[in-house]
């Protein structure tokens, strides 16, 4: 027998194509609804039995995170965060953290007590708030912002959601509004106990900074008190202080000079005087002295005024000779009485009146007897006696006023150079303290600042979460949604039974058609005869007959 070559088959013979999908969906359309209808039976059930579930939910701002969404295009997130330093840096992890504390077993028994939101809550206390806490929902809201930093797209949480699922509408009211309050509430604390524990922590250090002050402020003032007239801040001082007393040295020099002068001068008419001896001196002498002095000075000069005294005692009988130490002093403040009313505190012969004065209580003053006389003296000997001891005295006065005005210059020249040295060590100590000042202030402005911000958080008025919504009671449950249930019912019966279909159409050992033939076979058969529908026999049968009966070499 010559072999029959094979027929060609294209593409469309190798792929099944949709017909033949229905063909099989029809042919286990009884798979189909075994397997799917329960299922989609079931989820009707439980999408129409299902009790309705209500839920009442707030929704609360936070204000930093609100000033980040509002405020990022003019101002970076950091300047954001800073001005807002005693909130958290992310808010979904302080509201996490907030809702463990809230939502303590403590604070739902006080909800339960304060508001009868199950039935058996009595009954089951424990059971009572497990329930409770999982039908209570916190949720974040999130808005986009640009990060400066990295240039993204970022979400911030801007506010937050508090909800409260129950069965009653009413009670699902009343535990969203207690929920929400204690939120409120809640960061209220928190913030109110932050700020306490600040307000104590800048006590605590600028009690601590105020003593450190103390001790710098003695320290400067032991410092001050071992330097005096070192300190830098005493330069210029002490430069003014150096300028005058060379000034006066000089001055002093100056003087010392014109006493010397006229020391040498009294003592070569005291000498004078003294060789003439007493016995040359008498009244007509007086009286010529007194008539020549007439023609150059005037009746009230001092020497005149002398010149009458010493003619009036000896005209009396009396000798200027013997006056006492104290009647030459008496005499003299006579005479400087007299001279006072015609002439000024400047003039030469009143400051020569007072040296002569000067010096003859020197001499009192330095044991030399009051009862002592210049007897052996003449008048005009002891008068210029009494001066050159008066110039005498003044010249010790200047040269212990030079001494000490050297001194001083000594000192200040020391003072002057150890500056310095001593400006270092000044400037450490006023540094340090005025580092401990600074601090000491910052300490005290932000212990203020935060028992200023612990008093406000206590009245409410610089809250960080605002209700943005209030929990109203819901017209409409919130669950279940029926539709949805309905919708995933249907999905999952329809993918339960085309996954039935294909697992049947899989185990099952049945040869349908040329395609099953050509995969057994490995041949491809010349034809195939088409399935004839016909009244009152079972078409399945037929089928399964006609390919039980093909020749099983048909493509040869």
């Amino acid at each position: 027998m010559q072999q029959q070559p094979t027929i060609a088959h294209g593409p469309d013979d190798e792929l099944p194509g949709i017909g033949d999908y229905v063909s099989i969906v029809r042919k286990r359309k009884r798979l189909l609804f075994l397997v799917g209808l329960p299922i989609l039976a079931l989820g009707g059930l439980l999408a129409l039995g299902l009790p309705d579930i209500y839920r009442s939910s707030g929704l609360i701002e936070i204000e930093a995170a609100e000033n980040i969404r509002t405020n990022g295009a003019n101002s970076t997130l950091q300047d954001s965060i800073a001005r807002q330093s005693d909130e958290p840096l992310y808010a979904d992890q302080y509201v996490q953290s907030l809702s463990t504390a809230v939502l303590s077993d403590q604070n739902l028994s006080k909800l339960l007590a304060k508001e009868q939101l199950y039935e058996d809550q009595a009954e089951d206390p424990k059971g009572a708030i497990k329930r409770l806490r999982k039908d209570i929902g916190v949720d974040m809201v999130t808005v986009p912002i640009l990060d400066p930093e990295s240039g993204r797209e970022r979400e911030v949480v801007t506010a937050f959601t508090v909800s409260y699922d129950n069965r009653d509408p009413q009670r699902s009211y009343q535990g969203a509004a207690w929920l929400t309050q204690a939120f409120l509430e809640g960061n209220r604390q928190d913030r109110r106990n932050y700020a306490s524990g600040t307000a104590k922590f800048f006590a605590s250090e600028a009690d601590r900074m105020r003593k450190r002050v103390g001790e710098l402020e003695g320290k400067l003032a032991e410092f001050k008190s071992k330097n005096a007239g070192q300190l830098p801040e005493l330069t210029g001082l002490n430069i003014n202080s150096l300028d005058r007393a060379e000034n006066e040295v000089n001055s002093v020099e100056s003087q010392l000079q014109g006493l010397r002068r006229e020391r040498v001068f009294l003592v070569a008419q005291l000498q004078q005087a003294r060789s003439t001896g007493p016995e040359t001196t008498s009244l007509q002498s007086l009286e010529n002295e007194y008539k020549q002095k007439s023609a150059t000075y005037d009746s009230n000069h001092p020497d005149l005024i002398s010149l009458r005294r010493q003619i009036d005692m000896m005209r009396a009988g009396g000798s200027p000779t013997g006056m006492t130490l104290r009647q030459q002093v008496q005499q003299q403040r006579s005479i400087l009485a007299e001279a006072r009313q015609r002439y000024g505190e400047d003039h030469p012969d009143i400051k020569r009146i007072q040296r002569n004065i000067d010096s003859l209580e020197a001499r009192i003053k330095s044991g030399e007897s009051a009862d002592s006389t210049l007897a052996s003296d003449s008048p005009m000997a002891v008068q210029l006696q009494t001066q050159l001891n008066a110039t005498d005295t003044q010249i010790a006065a200047l040269q212990g006023r030079g001494l000490e005005l050297r001194r001083k210059m000594t000192d200040l020249e020391t003072r002057m150079t150890a500056s310095p040295a001593v400006e270092r060590d000044y400037q450490t100590v006023t540094r340090d303290l005025a580092s401990a000042r600074s601090k000491f202030e910052e300490l005290l402005r932000r212990q203020m600042d935060a028992e200023v911000s612990e008093a406000a958080i206590a009245g409410g008025t610089a809250d960080k979460f605002r209700i943005k919504s209030n929990p109203v009671v819901p017209d409409k449950p919130a669950k279940p949604q029926r539709i949805a249930i309905f919708a995933i019912a249907f999905a999952l019966a329809l993918i339960a039974a085309m996954t039935g279909i294909v697992l049947a159409q899989m185990l099952d050992p049945t040869v349908r058609g040329q395609r099953d033939i050509r995969d057994i076979l490995d041949v491809t058969p010349l034809t195939a005869v088409p399935f004839i529908e016909r009244p009152g026999r079972n078409p399945h049968r037929k089928m399964r007959w006609a390919f039980s009966r093909a020749p099983a070499g048909a493509g040869s």
